[in-house]
Formats: C-alpha cells, structure tokens, sequence
C-alpha cells in the first residue's frame, strides 16, 4: 500500500501564509515598533538628566557618533553603548562583512520623505535595524589616541572657527586660555599660553558657546554654561584629547525638573554644536594628513 506524502515544501508555504500580515496589520505592527522606539528615547533622556555618569556615558556615545541625530544616539547608548560603527544587515553584506548568530539588532529612527496632500514635502520616520561592527567578523576602528599634537589641533581649531579669533596679553580671569565673547563675536586667546592640553580644552569650550550663539536668537553666557562644557568635552573626546577637566558632572538642578522633551532640546543643540566643530576641525585635520600623504609619496 502507498503512503501518502506531504510535501515539506508545501507546509512551508502554508506556514509562511498563515504568519503573513495584512496591510492593515502591518502597518500597527510598525507603529508600535516606532511608539516603543520613542518611549526608549524619552525614558533615556530623563534618566541621563538626573544622573551624572550616565550622561557623560551617552556624551562619549555622542562624541562617536556625532554624525547621528541625538534621538539616534540615546538609542545607541541605551542599547548598545560601546557601539563605534552601525550598518545594517544589507551594508555590511554589501562590505562582504558578516553579521554574527544570534546578533541583536539597534533600532535607530531613519528620515524618510513623502509627499503631503498639498504636493508639498514632509518628512516621517521609520524604525530601522542596525548592528555594530563588534557584532560581525569585521574590524573595529581605533579609538582616537591621545596626547595628539596639541599644536596641530590648536592651529586648525583657530583656522576654522566660525568668529573672529585675537590674541589679547590678559584674559578675563587668570587661568583661562582662551574666552568667547558675545558682544564683538570674537574668541580671544591668551597669548604665550604654555599649557597646550587645557589650551585646546579651553578653545573647544569657547568655540561651543560661539556656535551655540550662533544657533540662537538670544545669548546667555550662563544659560548656556553646562552645554558649552558638554560640547567642549565631547570634542576633545572626539579629537583624542584629555578630557578629566570637563565638569560634565554638575548637572543643573533645573535639569532634573525638565520632562524628556526639554531634556531632548537641550541635548539637539549640543548635538548641532559638536557636529559643527568636530567636521570642521576633522575635516582640516583630514586634508591636512591627505596633504602630508602626497608630499612623501613625491
């Protein structure tokens, strides 16, 4: 007698069916994937407000990942702190690079264009997936080393800046290398200044609250204080410089009393100063090594 035989292929298909989803299903399906997206950024951004080492531990997250938004980087930092380069599934295939089993994906919010009713444009977002270059066989980036060459950094960093930049004999107050002020929009620098480390600490401070005033309607010197140092630190984090003497500690006490959207605004406008300072600055630093490349090459 024959037995009768089911093809596997055939259940497989029929399995495959079954766990489609309709349109409609779908598309809750990804709305909830993006509401739970955005209550981790909120419920991220209120927990670093109110404590001192998580925030300097998303700021390093940020300094990495300066090209990302940073609703984008309290996503990387609440899933995967230590990440240093995202691509997702197909990017890294596309390197010929495998993602490990069993790897978790990071979910991030992607900006995507669409056409409204009008016929103008708008912009939504999706949530995509993402893993790090630590969950595939592929190698990590060095970390920037430190104790660069101050002078290098320092000279590009004045050659860069976005306001005017004088040496002045005397400073505001004894110590400081260099100061931002607001009024003639010029960075003064001390002159014969012989401590190059806190030279370039004190210019990247300085040089966060010119970019934060540019990016403002009104200057506050005060206001702005715990950003400037939080911009300054993330790029010297970023540029591999000594950063001990940041107080990314002393978080303001009206800090604590800012729901996760004012927290969320707060960390945009460091994110959009940083991203200012550390491209120009990287850049030059960049063509300047290319430049020095092509010398020994000649």
């Amino acid at each position: 007698m024959t037995k009768d035989f089911i093809a596997k292929r055939n259940n497989r298909q029929q399995n495959t069916r079954r766990e489609q989803l309709s349109p409609q299903e779908w598309a809750e399906k990804k709305q909830l994937e993006k509401e739970s997206v955005y209550q981790l950024i909120d419920s991220t951004a209120e927990e670093i407000s109110e404590n001192p080492d998580k925030l300097k531990a998303f700021l390093d997250v940020q300094a990495r990942m300066d090209k990302y938004s940073s609703a984008n980087a309290l996503l990387i930092y609440s899933q995967l702190p230590e990440a240093t380069r995202l691509k997702d599934f197909a990017g890294w295939g596309e390197d010929n690079v495998r993602v490990k089993k069993g790897a978790k994906s990071i979910s991030i919010l992607e900006p995507v264009e669409y056409t409204k009713s009008d016929g103008s444009q708008g912009i939504s977002y999706n949530v995509k997936k993402m893993f790090d270059v630590s969950q595939t066989n592929g190698k990590k980036q060095p970390a920037p080393t430190l104790n660069r060459d101050t002078d290098d950094i320092i000279a590009v960093m004045v050659d860069t800046s976005p306001v005017n930049v004088e040496l002045i004999d005397e400073m505001p107050q004894p110590g400081m290398g260099a100061f931002y002020k607001n009024e003639d929009q010029t960075l003064y620098i001390q002159r014969g200044f012989d401590d190059s480390v806190k030279l370039v600490q004190n210019i990247a401070q300085e040089l966060a609250f010119a970019q934060l005033s540019i990016q403002s309607d009104s200057y506050s010197r005060r206001d702005m204080g715990f950003k400037a140092v939080c911009v300054g630190y993330m790029v010297c984090k970023k540029l591999g410089v000594e950063t001990k003497s940041f107080a990314v500690n002393r978080i303001p006490a009206d800090w604590k009393d800012m729901d996760a959207k004012a927290v969320r605004s707060e960390l945009s406008q460091m994110r959009s100063a940083l991203g200012e300072i550390a491209t120009r600055v990287s850049d030059e630093l960049y063509r300047q090594k290319q430049e020095r490349t092509k010398d020994r090459e000649r």
